[in-house]
């Protein structure tokens, strides 16, 4: 698998809610999701990319991102992405699911879900 990050950003569907159909475009909306936290659309795609690029020719995401716990977070993501698809898959309470993957706290588990295509009543919808 060697592609450049443009690859991988060309391979996530631009319109939120698409359901991920494989466990690398379920472990790159996670990871564009934690990449995205706190700060501008620019700056999270330009993080996206440089982790993707790290990501793809076999480094940690640490050569893209400066956040030493978020960089951890995505290389575990990353490299249980299998794993963690099948049980995201499986999981009845797929919104609870999300806020257990690291590097997802409680409000960027509300934009995860609107990435991945969960429905989330109002009432749960993020304020911030």
């Amino acid at each position: 698998m060697r592609h450049g990050a443009q690859t991988f950003r060309n391979a996530l569907p631009d319109v939120e809610g698409i359901a991920p159909e494989t466990a690398d475009e379920f472990a790159q909306q996670v990871i564009e999701t934690i990449c995205h936290a706190s700060v501008t659309p620019a700056i999270g795609r330009r993080t996206f990319e440089r982790c993707m690029r790290a990501l793809d020719f076999g480094s940690t995401a640490r050569v893209g991102f400066r956040h030493p716990a978020k960089a951890a977070a995505i290389d575990a993501i990353w490299h249980k992405r299998e794993d963690l698809f099948v049980a995201y898959k499986t999981s009845a309470d797929r919104l609870r699911f999300l806020a257990t993957l690291p590097g997802i706290g409680p409000v960027t588990k509300h934009s995860l879900a609107r990435r991945l295509g969960v429905h989330v009543l109002q009432a749960e919808r993020a304020i911030a």
